[in-house]
């Protein structure tokens, strides 16, 4: 029991020594972040984290440790770096009108970031409640648009399009307002047109991230209005709140959301469905035999069955979204009939022999 004993104090010993050099690490970190920001970068590095990705890999393998305890403890260590490397240059006047899952990540995000943040909109209950969770304020609608510099709609198409909106828009002149919509196309050129009218300026936005806390290092897409005026402006308040810009078009955003959101939820959807009818057709529980791919891709099942809504707003909104369809469904219907040819293939050789 001595041994135990003295085994146990010398693990603590090492836990304190890797508790030091994190320590050391984050303070490394804090330093990179004042060069970082001296020279306008943004905060993640991807060349970088692949190249230290690969070292800890390396490093794994040379000591005998799995390297999925490796890539878990460095994912950690990425998201913490990134956090501890945050301070804007200013902090902002923020309105968030919602409360729903983006309006909550973003939310924990400028909490992190600690800008000025007042949480609104149309049920004001809700609009309490996640200003408490984060101990930001909370306002009526007409006060926080009067109240804040940049304003950002974190709401579904219908909530864009409410009459409660476009009551207050008036009350946001002098200010940048920005969209989260996931699909644009139907709704910007009316925003923009509110935007010339009402005399703000308006910014689209796209945070290219689902509904989770803290998304340091995430990309965001910025899409400029004709009413925008100077977008860097808006593009150095997002770097400096942890996201990575990513400026682009109208049209452009739209052809990228029919491939990256449009096209994967359509199959996804399906795989769903056909994951159900065949198990049911072939009276299998296939539950038990998961393999390891299977369980991550389980896991993106489950969120796209939770997310149907919005994906389902993806689907009807994106001007793409029919095209890819089609050029999907056409594509795995060749594969189809690829592999049913060569499966035809191999029984006439069958036959032949």
């Amino acid at each position: 029991m001595a041994e135990l004993e003295r085994l146990r104090r010398e693990i603590d010993e090492v836990d304190e020594e890797l508790f030091r050099l994190f320590f050391r690490r984050f303070q490394l970190v804090e330093e990179i972040g004042k060069i970082k920001k001296q020279n306008g970068l943004t905060l993640t590095d991807e060349r970088r984290e692949s190249e230290v990705r690969d070292r800890w890999r390396s490093l794994a393998k040379k000591y005998g440790i799995p390297e999925v305890l490796a890539d878990n403890l460095l994912n950690t260590l990425f998201s913490v770096s990134k956090m501890r490397e945050l301070n804007p240059s200013s902090k902002r006047r923020i309105t968030l009108v919602g409360y729903g899952g983006m309006a909550r990540s973003l939310a924990s995000l400028f909490r992190l970031v600690r800008h000025e943040v007042v949480v609104t909109g149309r049920n004001d209950s809700k609009a309490k409640s996640l200003a408490q969770e984060f101990n930001l304020a909370h306002m009526p609608m007409s006060q926080a648009f009067q109240w804040g510099e940049l304003i950002i709609l974190a709401l579904p198409p219908e909530g864009v399009k409410s009459d409660s909106l476009e009551r207050t828009l008036p009350l946001a002149k002098g200010r940048v307002v920005m969209d989260i919509l996931s699909s644009k196309a139907s709704l910007f050129a009316g925003l923009e047109e509110l935007s010339a009218r009402h005399g703000f300026r308006y910014v689209s936005i796209h945070p290219l991230f689902g509904p989770y806390l803290y998304p340091v290092g995430e990309r965001i897409a910025i899409i400029p209005s004709s009413t925008s005026g100077d977008v860097e402006e808006v593009v150095t308040f997002w770097r400096e709140s942890g996201l990575v810009p990513v400026l682009t078009s109208l049209d452009e955003h739209e052809k990228a959301m029919a491939l990256v959101q449009v096209l994967p939820h359509f199959f996804l959807m399906g795989l769903n469905a056909g994951l159900d009818s065949v198990a049911k057709e072939l009276n299998v529980d296939y539950s038990r035999f998961h393999t390891t791919n299977f369980r991550e891709l389980h896991k993106i099942l489950k969120r796209i069955k939770d997310l149907e809504g919005v994906i389902m707003e993806i689907q009807s909104y994106n001007p793409y979204a029919g095209e890819a369809r089609r050029i999907g469904v056409r594509e795995l219907y060749n594969l189809f009939s690829r592999l049913e040819g060569d499966k035809n293939d191999s029984v006439r050789l069958e036959d032949r022999k």
